[in-house]
């Protein structure tokens, strides 16, 4: 056989172990099926500054929406996700323990102790087949309930933000007090 033959059915053989790893499904070690969620959605809503709020979902196919709604350099971007990028999802909202968090942590109701205004909210929602769960932390809850949820919400906030790549439709944030040039 040809060395440029050899060399591009080796290229084809590699390239088809890739695409066929990229597709398998994983099974969950304690011997239960994981049923795929339809979506994942995480909404930040703005505070009283420069804080981005936006919308981005996440299909089980791996198509990712995002809206924009305040101070970030996009409003409407499509894109997609790999496999391993919607394991890494799924795997954070088990660490996160999120189906054990309350549906609230925005007032003394809640469990905040005192509450503080004007800072951003973090909302998560979970679509699957057998109905819709949601996560809404105000940050400016505090108090031991809270605090206790706090990390858990918010690391698995930033590990969606991660894995979708919402940075590039966010932008850079401006500075606290920072206002864009107006020609006169």
């Amino acid at each position: 056989m040809k060395p440029a033959c050899t060399l591009l059915l080796r290229g084809l053989l590699c390239g088809s172990m890739l695409w066929l790893g990229a597709c398998a499904v994983r099974a969950q070690t304690d011997g239960a099926q994981h049923m795929p969620e339809n979506s994942i959605t995480l909404e930040r809503s703005t505070c009283f500054g420069n804080c981005p709020a936006y919308r981005v979902t996440v299909t089980a196919a791996g198509q990712v929406s995002f809206t924009g709604q305040a101070h970030v350099q996009t409003m409407q971007a499509t894109g997609q996700v790999t496999p391993i990028q919607l394991a890494a999802i799924h795997d954070a909202l088990a660490r996160a323990d999120f189906d054990a968090m309350q549906a609230s942590y925005v007032s003394r109701e809640d469990g905040c102790g005192m509450i503080m205004t004007d800072q951003p909210g973090i909302r998560i929602t979970v679509d699957n087949p057998g109905g819709s769960r949601s996560v809404d932390f105000y940050l400016g809850c505090t108090g031991p309930v809270a605090e206790a949820i706090r990390p858990r919400i918010e690391q698995l906030a930033n590990s969606i933000d991660q894995q979708l790549g919402t940075r590039r439709w966010i932008g850079t944030p401006k500075p606290p007090g920072a206002a864009e040039h107006v020609e006169r």
